[in-house]
């Protein structure tokens, strides 16, 4: 077995079983998306991973983004993979929204760039994402020029908590859009009291770029 056949595990049978139907073809990642990180020297490989769109389906009434490719075991022969283990990175990304459209696919190509150069050592003093990091973005989530969501929360997702791969396991984890004053909350007092209050609203864990804030 080869990385062509965990592509299509995952792609063809595990997402379609967790997600439903998708959408668009996958939209892959460009070298340019490496470029506001000073990044010079891009690894080949980087450039095979992407973005799937899912439409919604009879269980959930929004759309998912979800990355693909992150959990490819690079370079290892299938001699050494580990069921129990992970499966290359050990995590895809999520962003979920109430309707489709093009910036999650733009914001999860730039968030997975920005893991793949911490974890390959090319960002100083940068380390790889990890669950209930907080990561102010300094600019609106969906690229307009006022939008009230400027910081991404990276949580366990409500979809599922990840899936088997022949190869290892594979978490999943999701973004979900904050604003300012949430931001602020959230380091005062927790991010639970935060999703608490998000959820109430209808607010978590979709992001929806023009919405109120809570807090």
């Amino acid at each position: 077995m080869d990385i062509t056949h965990i592509n299509e595990a995952r792609e063809l049978h595990v997402y379609p079983q967790l997600f439903g139907r998708q959408k668009r073809p996958i939209f892959d990642m460009m070298p340019e998306v490496f470029a506001p990180y000073g990044a010079h020297e891009i690894d080949p490989l980087w450039l095979k991973h992407g973005v799937m769109e899912f439409e919604p389906s009879e269980d959930r009434p929004t759309w998912l983004y979800v990355t693909t490719a992150y959990s490819n075991p690079w370079g290892v022969p299938d001699s050494d993979w580990d069921a129990a283990g992970e499966s290359g990175a050990g995590v895809e990304f999520i962003i979920e929204t109430n309707e489709q459209t093009n910036w999650p696919v733009t914001r999860l190509q730039s968030l997975l760039a920005l893991d793949m150069l911490a974890a390959a050592g090319k960002l100083p003093d940068a380390e790889p994402l990890a669950f209930h990091d907080i990561l102010p973005l300094n600019y609106p989530v969906d690229g307009s020029e006022d939008g009230p969501i400027r910081t991404l929360v990276l949580v366990e997702p409500g979809v599922a908590a990840g899936f088997d791969l022949p190869s290892g396991k594979v978490a999943l984890a999701q973004f979900v859009g904050i604003t300012d004053a949430e931001r602020d909350f959230a380091a005062e007092f927790g991010l639970e009291p935060l999703a608490v209050k998000l959820r109430s609203a209808g607010h978590w864990p979709v992001t929806v770029p023009d919405r109120d804030s809570v807090v």
